[in-house]
């Protein structure tokens, strides 16, 4: 695979071997590598050293993981977050989807394994805005504004920060309002990477989604339930 000496991933684990393993291999690989040994450190240095990628355990001893993750993203840090973790219950995925993580790997877990998701990760985050003229490079529906070139939302005025998942997820929906999306093709659309249960956890990344851009999450405008199908953007606005 090839090198990225650009990028810089964060790893937040308080064990020692597996932090410093996954450090050593990934470093082989070309990428810089940071290092936190507690949710306390992690949250530092998730602020102060602009990861491109983060790799976060759960179970940590005085800030876990769910709640580091929660931090991050209400401090405004969109760098993709994958949740590695003993913890592989469904309830468990949920949290950390909630929470706005985009990956969770069970442990223990194959290193290869891992480089494919953030590669895959890391390509999602740095994919161009879809090619349109300047007058498309902005997309306007009721209250909401999505700056495709910019990589920015603003809901009223107010700009709101979310996961490279989340903007997918509701600049896909946006550009067709009216289209509806099964929850698969939803998927298969913005992340190329699949998973055993992961497919029945997009809907925390929406559920999400919601909370950051309607004024009521359980009576959306903007966002709709298809039952049984999936999701759309809506067209009466």
């Amino acid at each position: 695979m090839e090198k990225n000496h650009s990028k810089r991933v964060l790893i937040v684990d308080d064990n020692n071997s597996i932090r410093a393993s996954v450090a050593a291999y990934l470093h082989d690989k070309g990428y810089a590598v940071e290092e936190a040994i507690d949710g306390i450190q992690g949250l530092e240095k998730g602020l102060t050293v602009a990861p491109h990628i983060i790799l976060l355990d759960v179970v940590m001893p005085g800030l876990d993981g769910f709640r580091l993750c929660q931090l991050l993203r209400e401090k405004g840090v969109k760098a993709p977050i994958i949740m590695l973790t003993e913890k592989a219950a469904i309830e468990d995925k949920i949290t950390g989807f909630a929470g706005g993580a985009d990956d969770y790997l069970p442990k223990p877990f194959d290193i290869v394994e891992l480089e494919l998701r953030i590669n895959a990760l890391l390509k999602r985050a740095a994919e161009e805005p879809v090619e349109t003229s300047a007058d498309e490079q902005i997309i306007r529906h009721g209250g909401l504004e999505i700056d495709l070139e910019r990589y920015k939302v603003t809901v009223d005025g107010r700009e709101v920060s979310l996961t490279p998942i989340e903007f997918n997820i509701l600049k896909l929906l946006a550009t067709k309002p009216g289209a509806v999306y099964a929850r698969n093709d939803l998927l298969n659309a913005i992340w190329d990477t699949s998973y055993e249960g992961y497919k029945r956890n997009i809907d925390p990344h929406v559920n999400r989604l919601r909370t950051k851009i309607e004024a009521n999450p359980r009576k959306p405008k903007y966002v709709l339930t298809v039952w049984g199908v999936g999701y759309k953007f809506n067209d009466e606005l």
